[in-house]
């Protein structure tokens, strides 16, 4: 009985080093497609607009203060996604609560997704040039050439959104993918 355990474990290990070294290859393979992989440079990320794509991308930002008490609403879509196949992965496997919806007589893949933060705990970048905030949603990937990175897979686009120390924030993010 005992041996059978370890017959199991150390095939249950074979198996999850097998599916890791899968998944690693095939984001190698994404990265390198065309010669134009997701990152431009060390530090920086390819990202298109997703104007014409088959992604739209919807995002509301609700403000509050510490006491709970509505400060604004910000809503956007003017977007940005990595256009590689790891989009789709990552919207197939990360997000669970999925449903389909027809518009115009074309199909989507709708998913809806929340995330709340304080000033504390979310990264900002901002541009104070034309006073523009830049929202992402973000995912963790492990590249042989860059080692583990944290990728922006959505960036949205809004006007400024004034925080104050001790506000409290919920993105709202809603991704139409449109279905062939």
């Amino acid at each position: 009985m005992k041996k059978l355990g370890k017959v199991h474990l150390s095939l249950f290990s074979a198996i999850l080093i097998a599916l890791l070294i899968g998944s690693t290859q095939s984001v190698s393979a994404d990265h390198s497609l065309d010669g134009k992989g997701i990152f431009k440079d060390e530090n920086s990320i390819n990202l298109v607009s997703t104007k014409d794509s088959k992604y739209q991308i919807h995002l509301q930002i609700e403000v509050r203060d510490s006491q709970g008490q509505l400060i604004s609403i910000t809503e956007s879509n003017n977007a940005k996604y990595i256009p590689r196949e790891i989009m789709d992965y990552i919207l197939d496997e990360e997000f669970d609560d999925k449903e389909i919806i027809m518009i115009n007589k074309i199909k989507f893949e709708k998913i809806r997704y929340m995330e709340q933060s304080t000033t504390e705990e979310y990264s900002f970048r901002t541009s104070y040039t034309d006073m523009s905030s830049t929202w992402s949603m973000n995912f963790s990937a492990n590249f042989p050439e860059h080692g583990i990175k944290v990728l922006p897979v959505f960036e949205v686009y809004t006007p400024h959104v004034n925080l104050a120390v001790n506000d409290k924030f919920t993105l709202y993010w809603t991704i139409l993918r449109e279905l062939n």
